[in-house]
């Protein structure tokens, strides 16, 4: 019975083309990580294959503040390690919902970089 669904599963996604959108859009997700990644310094590394994509961060801190920011803009992501956000988004991910994500990391991390900035210069930022 369980292979039988799982058969059905593979024969779904091989007909709807699911595999190769799924790799398309994941290395479309890869990129743009990257690209964020060159702005912002607290992203040291990011990997992955097909939709199963990690970027860690330098600070575990923000890492659990990235993933509760990320919910209250309703995108699901978690942190394995401290420090590292693991991305496992659906097969029916487009590219507006990987915008949508790379976008409200950047104001993350931007938010973010200024407040530990402005820490940093001796004035207390809180917000």
């Amino acid at each position: 019975m369980a292979c039988a669904v799982g058969i059905a599963v593979i024969d779904a996604i091989e007909k709807n083309g699911l595999l190769a959108r799924a790799t398309q859009v994941g290395g479309y997700f890869m990129d743009r990580l990257r690209s964020l990644a060159a702005r912002h310094e607290t992203i040291v590394d990011v990997r992955g294959k097909g939709l199963m994509i990690a970027a860690e961060l330098d600070s575990a801190e923000l890492a659990k503040l990235t993933v509760a920011e990320m919910l209250k803009r309703r995108i699901l992501i978690n942190c394995t390690s401290d420090t590292v956000l693991r991305f496992l988004p659906p097969y029916i991910l487009e590219r507006a919902h990987v915008d949508t994500a790379i976008a409200a990391l950047d104001e993350i991390f931007t938010v973010h970089t200024a407040a530990r900035l402005g820490e940093s210069a001796g004035g207390h930022h809180h917000g």
